[in-house]
């Protein structure tokens, strides 16, 4: 089946993704001779040799340069063809992500181990993904600060900021805990527990990236993002329904929401299909747990700064207490705060931001497959679910107080 995508591009001496820059280059060529070639039709004393003189350009790139030695020819960067296609699946996953309103992470997860993983065994997708996975991920993760208006979350009340806060403290304390009680690795119940007190998949990458690395680091991301995606899914659907079935009050339905659904998007889903009264505030609430998102990160690697805890990890070292990305995001947390920054850049960040995690999201899903993930057997699964239930617990807990 590659082969057919491989075998006329090696004929002229190119990789696929070489063989594609150049196609759509000649079309972009073709497109603009014709453009001129209808212009110069209609006003013959207008653009009276752009077409020939493209013409000679496309002879020249088809013909002349194709038939020199290849040695000449400079090749693309290594990292092109694995960031080329993490961006297209991440585009596709934000297309789809649209569709259903739902966020991109889980799609990009599954566009990365169905399309990129079985990619990966013939094409050299690594150094690029390795780009998507570092430096694009906490590009994106840091343009989460911008969402941070201190002065919302401040208008809260202090006893819902205590409230949330506590929800937060305690899922991360206890959820961590429980990870342990199921038996997984100490990285491990921190990974879980971290994504499901603040803010899911985008939780789990910021945390995986300061986790010491070994073989299991990457498959264990890429199920904690698949399984607090479906999780936070099913939360979005029931638990408005439990917010009426309780009959809270609209202040307390919307803490309720935003203290114990994972994604922004989907406390939104939730919270509008109430009332856009509520849906303004569990959106504020859930950003509460977000603006937490990079004091976890510090935590996590301050906890694991200095040695790794089991054979064959990495641990992060000193050099990396404070991550660049963590600066970041309390410097553009600032800059919201302060209102430098216009209202009209927020939805562009916001897609940035998205679009930047998503890639992330993709590069861990080329390195896991689904064998992998049902490999790892029941516990971790029970384990989120144990701390999902907790959290939604807790933030009842809280809902009913501020009801009080």
């Amino acid at each position: 089946m590659f082969k057919a995508f491989t075998h006329h591009p090696g004929t002229v001496g190119e990789t696929y993704f070489e063989h594609l820059g150049s196609a759509w280059g000649f079309a972009s060529t073709m497109f603009v001779a014709a453009t001129a070639c209808l212009l110069h039709g209609l006003f013959p004393f207008a653009f009276q040799s752009s077409g020939s003189r493209r013409i000679r350009d496309l002879h020249d790139r088809m013909v002349t340069h194709r038939t020199a030695a290849k040695a000449l020819r400079k090749p693309l960067p290594k990292w092109v063809p694995g960031l080329a296609l993490a961006t297209v699946l991440t585009l596709a996953a934000t297309l789809v992500a649209k569709m259903f309103d739902a966020p991109v992470a889980p799609f990009a997860l599954v566009a990365g181990f169905l399309v990129a993983a079985p990619l990966a065994g013939k094409l050299d997708l690594a150094p690029g993904m390795k780009v998507a996975e570092r430096p694009l991920l906490r590009a994106g993760i840091a343009l989460l600060g911008l969402r941070i208006a201190l002065g919302d979350i401040a208008g809260l009340g202090v006893e819902t900021l205590m409230l949330v806060l506590g929800c937060v403290a305690l899922t991360l304390a206890l959820g961590s805990g429980i990870g342990r009680l199921f038996g997984l690795p100490r990285g491990f119940a921190m990974l879980s527990a971290s994504a499901t007190a603040i803010c899911g998949a985008s939780a789990a990458m910021a945390v995986a990236s300061v986790l010491p690395k070994n073989e299991e680091s990457e498959r264990q991301t890429g199920y904690v993002v698949a399984v607090v995606a479906t999780l936070s899914t099913l939360a979005m659907l029931a638990y408005p329904a439990v917010a009426h079935l309780a009959g809270l009050s609209p202040n307390a339905a919307a803490v309720f929401l935003g203290a114990s659904i994972h994604d922004v998007a989907q406390v939104a889903g939730a919270g509008y299909s109430v009332s856009p009264q509520v849906g303004d505030l569990a959106v504020t609430v859930k950003l509460v747990r977000v603006s937490l998102l990079a004091l976890v990160v510090l935590a996590v690697a301050l906890s694991f700064a200095g040695s790794a805890r089991e054979a064959g990890t990495k641990g992060p070292g000193r050099s990396v207490l404070l991550p660049g990305f963590v600066i970041a995001f309390f410097a553009l947390a600032a800059v919201r705060t302060l209102g430098i920054v216009p209202e009209t850049v927020l939805p562009v960040a916001t897609f940035a931001s998205n679009l930047l995690i998503g890639a992330g999201v993709v590069a861990v899903g080329a390195k896991t497959s689904i064998a992998g993930l049902k490999s790892m057997g029941w516990r971790p699964l029970a384990a989120l679910a144990c701390q999902t239930a907790l959290l939604c617990a807790l933030a009842f807990g809280a809902a009913s107080l501020v009801s009080a």
